[in-house]
């Protein structure tokens, strides 16, 4: 089979991925604290591979294959909201929650507590401070202050401190759903990051953008299933002029 062919189908399948990539990352511009995925290429030789000696060039030969997604932790905009246990992170700093799977971080600051009186995230899942216990809270001691370094107050005495980690390579976390992320095996690095209380960081997706994004992938998709089409048809032409010379 013609190698164009293969190119033309391996950018059909390129451009498929992607679309999926930016609708997803739509549907989540409203969603809090969440980052944009970003969808990464490798390329690969069909020509070159299939060892029939094929006089076209690299850039003729090349296809493209799906390698892997990878997260855009660029800085959304905050939002107040003015709920004290609303917290929002402007820098490179992940809060860390207790899950059953172990620790995880996110960006995710929509805060509550117990029925135990542990600051837990939305889903119940604790809250760790500094020491890597949850943070304890005791209505008795009136309403939560939370600094700017995540130092946790209660009628003026200090009851923890968030968790506050960064990470040397954001860009190779991996998403665990509910907006968390799995930090095993990733080297630290130093936080430069404040916390803000009664705030919520918003979605780091630009609607405007992601729609352009989807209609040049919309038009890249069509032209690839054009030259797909031009390929099939010429191998069904060549097919049947073979088999009536024959």
């Amino acid at each position: 089979m013609d190698p164009g062919y293969y190119v033309a189908a391996g950018s059909l399948q390129a451009r498929s991925y992607e679309l999926d990539v930016v609708a997803n990352n739509l549907a989540n511009a409203a969603t809090v604290g969440y980052k944009p995925d970003m969808p990464f290429f490798a390329v690969f030789d069909k020509a070159a591979g299939s060892g029939r000696g094929l006089p076209l060039t690299p850039y003729v030969n090349d296809g493209v294959v799906f390698g892997e997604t990878g997260v855009d932790f660029k800085q959304g905009s905050l939002r107040a909201t003015g709920r004290p246990l609303d917290v929002a992170i402007e820098g490179n700093a992940f809060f860390t929650v207790q899950t059953p799977q172990g620790p995880r971080i996110t960006r995710d600051g929509r805060f509550q507590v117990g029925a135990s009186g542990q600051l837990e995230a939305e889903d119940g899942s604790p809250v760790l401070g500094k020491n890597g216990q949850p943070i304890l809270l005791d209505s008795k001691l009136g309403s939560v202050t939370i600094t700017s370094d995540g130092t946790v107050q209660q009628g003026g005495k200090v009851v923890g401190q968030l968790d506050l980690t960064a990470y040397a390579k954001p860009g190779s976390l991996k998403r665990v759903g509910d907006l968390r992320y799995d930090p095993t095996g990733q080297a630290t690095a130093p936080v430069k990051a404040t916390v803000a209380q009664g705030h919520l960081e918003q979605s780091a997706v630009d609607p405007a953008s992601a729609m352009v994004e989807m209609i040049r992938l919309n038009r890249l998709f069509d032209m690839s299933e054009k030259v797909a089409s031009t390929f099939a048809n010429d191998l069904d032409a060549s097919s049947i002029n073979d088999i009536a010379k024959s």
